[in-house]
């Protein structure tokens, strides 16, 4: 039996601010500006959309789990879901980068906690959904990845990569004490033209084009990734560590990751994976 959160929409978001729960009416501008932003940037940015009290309760409740993490290193590529042998014209699909980051999953919190409660809110999913524009969108029912916080501590990284989705959502609820930085450049490539050279210049080191976002904790982020190269810069300090939330969303309902993609995200499959299957 699923057991309900006291947590309630008011208590997490700043909601004088961004009037989420109001979309037809005060928060009507809110949309707009969305879209437009990311339109013309590729990202939706809204600092301080989580109240700090809602932050420090999500903290201390990482902070309860942490060692549940499940830590990957291994090199990324760019391009992970496309075989580079296809791509003989352009060696930048097989190049990887340095990669190590920790995911704390889904079901590692309570079903009571804040953190979860967030995921849940209908008028979060609803903001997202105009903002993008989509006729639909749910919550993936992924028990481990739907919602999930990714580690970064001193020596990680996260490599240059494009997404596969249209857009990704994310809450900063911790900087690194140095390094860590979200940096991008928006619409790199589009339908019509891979700009494979770009991307090899800008790994050999060519940043004239590069963007970083200052994310601060409480910050609401969806972006668009799949044509915007991103990374997240080594962490050169940590103690604190960088802490971001990732929620994932689907246009169908009830929607749940391969086992590949959980094998990938996380190394390994969780112990307790074919007990959650349907």
């Amino acid at each position: 039996m699923t057991m309900e959160s006291k947590y309630t929409l008011q208590d997490l978001v700043d909601l004088d601010r961004y009037p989420i729960d109001d979309l037809d009416g005060r928060g009507r501008d809110l949309v707009a500006q969305g879209r437009a932003h990311l339109s013309d940037h590729a990202m939706c940015h809204l600092p301080g959309f989580l109240r700090p009290e809602a932050v420090e309760t999500v903290l201390e409740e990482i902070a309860s789990i942490r060692d549940t993490a499940y830590w990957m290193e291994v090199p990324r590529r760019a391009y992970s879901w496309r075989n580079p042998n296809d791509y003989p014209h352009a060696p930048v699909v097989g190049r990887a980068n340095k990669n190590r980051i920790g995911t704390i999953t889904t079901d590692a919190f309570a079903e009571t906690s804040a953190f979860v409660a967030l995921s849940n809110q209908p008028a979060l999913t609803e903001f997202i959904r105009r903002c993008m524009g989509f006729e639909s969108l749910h919550l993936v029912a992924c028990p481990f990845l739907a919602a999930n916080i990714k580690v970064m501590e001193e020596g990680s990284s996260h490599a240059w990569h494009f997404d596969q989705n249209d857009g990704a959502v994310t809450f900063l609820f911790e900087n690194a004490e140095r390094g860590g930085h979200f940096e991008y450049v928006p619409f790199l490539r589009d339908e019509d033209d891979e700009r494979y050279e770009e991307v090899e210049r800008l790994m050999d080191g060519e940043t004239s084009r590069v963007l970083t976002a200052p994310l601060e904790p409480g910050s609401f982020c969806l972006f668009m990734g799949r044509r915007s190269i991103h990374r997240v810069s080594d962490v050169e300090q940590g103690n604190p560590d960088r802490l971001l939330a990732v929620f994932s969303y689907h246009r169908n309902p009830g929607h749940r990751y391969r086992e590949s993609t959980v094998r990938s995200v996380l190394g390994r499959l969780p112990d307790n994976y074919e007990q959650t299957l349907p």
